[in-house]
């Protein structure tokens, strides 16, 4: 799937709708709430913003450990650039693994550890950041900040 990535042209994807069908791909979570507040918002992006939302859901269940709730919502930082908020209320990640979270092949579970640096990459051809900024022991919290303006002059989100 990652070898899609930078290949499809962006256009404007319906945000709360692309969470809600990573959502559908966890049927066995009825214990889990979910908080789509991504109402009435547009991302230029492709058909990868679902995997995204997925790989950060599949993340959460994988590594929080005591995740019974998660939260994906969106704020103006200034005028320049959004923000999208995800954030579980499990057992968060440790400070010392913070600076690796990225980093190709990191894992602390045995995994391929790549999730987390693609996703880094399918940020980048979209022009966006992310960054986790959770506190330990309270949960993770991803903000990924979004620019107004992407790097083909386009708007990167519209807000209905």
């Amino acid at each position: 799937m990652y070898e899609q990535l930078g290949v499809e042209e962006l256009k404007y994807i319906n945000a709360e709708k692309a969470l809600n069908e990573a959502i559908a791909l966890f049927s066995g979570s009825s214990s889990l709430e979910f908080i789509n507040d991504c109402h009435g918002l547009s991302l230029l992006a492709d058909s990868l913003l679902t995997q995204l939302f997925y790989n950060l859901i599949d993340n959460s269940l994988k590594h929080g450990e005591k995740v019974t709730k998660i939260r994906v919502h969106y704020e103006k930082a200034d005028q320049d650039e959004l923000i999208v908020v995800f954030e579980d209320d499990g057992v968060g990640i440790s400070a010392e693994n913070k600076p690796k979270l990225f980093k190709e092949g990191f894992s602390t579970s045995g995994t391929s550890g790549y999730g987390l640096f693609l996703m880094r990459k399918m940020m980048s051809v979209y022009g966006w950041s992310i960054q986790e900024n959770g506190e330990p022991g309270k949960g993770a919290k991803f903000t990924m900040t979004i620019p107004r303006i992407s790097q083909n002059g386009k708007e990167n989100f519209q807000i209905a």
